[in-house]
């Protein structure tokens, strides 16, 4: 008992000892000072500026690798850098980071977009040209590296290491480099702001007093105008579009899209687009020299007619012919509620989610139904994405063939295309002048159905298909039988 009793009171003396003095509160501000000028300093020298050279309402994108290039800014390529004049102004810039370990950068392609030429400067004073090697309007994104040749000493690039976006919450800290104002083309230094992730499945929207924007408007179907984007609430200003949004782990969680906010827009935010799983698809297959390859079924819905309408946002109004949908049997009226098992709740959603996918990928699409929840299997086909599509990378020609996804033949997506497509082939998507198959009379939007009595649905079908074709062969289109010369 006596033991019991020494033993409770050296157990209350131990509770009443002495006790460690809490951290005093400019300690803990300088520890998270130090992560953050730590993380900005390791990520900083990844972050380039870019400046653009651009012809008055120029019509396509001029530097590009294996494009020809106009006399003038060959011209200006042949001089000679001069990485140490601070006094250069340039009224057209914008930010990349460097992805990759042969010098890829990754930008918007609103950064780039149209140029004849384009001058980068990186950390270390370093200046060098650059040529786009993949864009794609639909994500805004594009990659580009320094241009190589005879003479030319590669520049020294660091790349970023890309987290996952996915993770990220509301109030995560976050920090922005770029070239605001343009401050970086002096000595390739990138300018920071840092702040919270204010929100996530964020928009942004074109001025309609500025860019009329309809529901067929292909600008409306751009993937920052649909709820995906992050926002910031560091103010990111003329300058940093295509910069590098990192965590305090020094990765790259999101490309900064837009600063600009339209009326009724919180003007103090900033915009970036995730690198989730889907951002990382496209930046990978940018990295590559490709072309990203986005996700289809075919359903409509008619636009809102404002505040008086009572449809319900998830309501197919419409499903196209030969799509995954009408080979799913959705109907007019099926209300979707998720994809793959995730809740779906508005049609901009399901865009979204649906984009995740590429072709030839199955989903299960949860419907309701007159009050049934039923599920369609639905094999995804391919998006046609309009604007310009940069890809230096692509798939071998066949006798100078190239064929693609027939759901690129939607109504309007295509000039001269059909109002339906065809329930089952591939669509010609190139034809190389001079070539085999232009002198047996194929031309692009053709269908061609089969290859030598074989049927064929995916370009995956056509390739396997023309493997083992060595002499004439016989192809079945919508203008009937062709056949292609070795």
């Amino acid at each position: 008992m006596a033991f019991l009793l020494c033993l409770a009171c050296a157990t209350i003396a131990w509770q009443d000892g002495p006790r460690a003095e809490p951290p005093a509160a400019l300690d803990v501000v300088s520890a998270f000072e130090k992560v953050l000028t730590d993380t900005i300093a390791g990520a900083e020298g990844s972050v380039v500026a870019i400046h653009r050279d651009k012809a008055e309402n120029a019509g396509e994108t001029l530097a590009v690798r294996g494009k020809p290039r106009p006399r003038r800014a060959i011209a200006e390529e042949a001089r000679p850098s001069r990485p140490t004049d601070d006094v250069a102004i340039s009224f057209d810039f914008g930010a990349g980071a460097v992805i990759g370990d042969d010098g890829e950068i990754l930008t918007a392609f609103h950064v780039v977009r149209g140029a004849s030429r384009l001058i980068v400067r990186a950390a270390g004073r370093q200046e060098f040209d650059a040529e786009v090697i993949a864009a794609d309007p639909r994500s805004d994104l594009a990659v580009i590296v320094p241009v190589a040749g005879p003479g030319l000493v590669p520049p020294k690039l660091t790349p970023l290491p890309i987290g996952d976006a996915s993770s990220l919450r509301k109030g995560c800290f976050l920090i922005g480099l770029g070239n605001p104002f343009n401050s970086a083309m002096q000595d390739g230094r990138a300018a920071a702001t840092w702040g919270i992730l204010s929100n996530v499945a964020r928009r942004v929207s074109y001025d309609p007093e500025v860019w009329p924007v309809t529901g067929n408007d292909p600008r409306a179907r751009q993937l920052p105008h649909q709820p995906m984007l992050l926002q910031l609430d560091s103010k990111l200003n003329l300058g940093m579009s295509g910069g590098a949004v990192v965590n305090l782990k020094g990765e790259m969680v999101g490309l900064t899209t837009t600063a600009a906010s339209p009326a009724g827009y919180d003007a103090m935010a900033g915009y970036a687009f995730p690198m989730d799983a889907a951002g990382r698809r496209a930046v990978e297959t940018l990295k590559q020299g490709k072309e990203v390859e986005y996700g289809l079924i075919g359903i409509t819905q008619t636009e809102s007619r404002g505040e008086m309408d009572r449809r319900p946002p998830n309501r197919i109004d419409g499903v196209s012919p030969s799509s995954p949908a009408a080979l799913g049997e959705l109907q007019m009226g099926d209300l979707f509620i998720a994809v793959n098992g995730e809740p779906v709740r508005d049609f901009a959603g399901l865009l979204v989610a649906v984009s995740a996918y590429v072709p030839g990928d199955k989903i299960r699409l949860k419907i309701l139904r007159e009050g049934k929840e039923l599920e369609r299997t639905l094999t995804i086909a391919k998006y046609p994405v309009r604007g310009e599509v940069i890809a230096t990378v692509r798939p071998p020609a066949w006798r100078g063939l190239r064929v693609d996804h027939r759901s690129l033949l939607a109504a309007g997506a295509v000039p001269f295309g059909p109002a339906v497509p065809e329930p089952q082939g591939v669509v010609v998507r190139e034809v190389e002048p001079g070539s085999p198959a232009e002198k047996a009379g194929l031309r692009p939007w053709m269908t061609i159905h089969e290859v030598a009595g074989r049927p064929v649905d995916v370009p995956a079908d056509f390739a396997r298909a023309v493997a083992g074709q060595e002499g004439p062969a016989r192809l079945m289109t919508d203008r009937g039988p062709i056949t292609v010369q070795p």
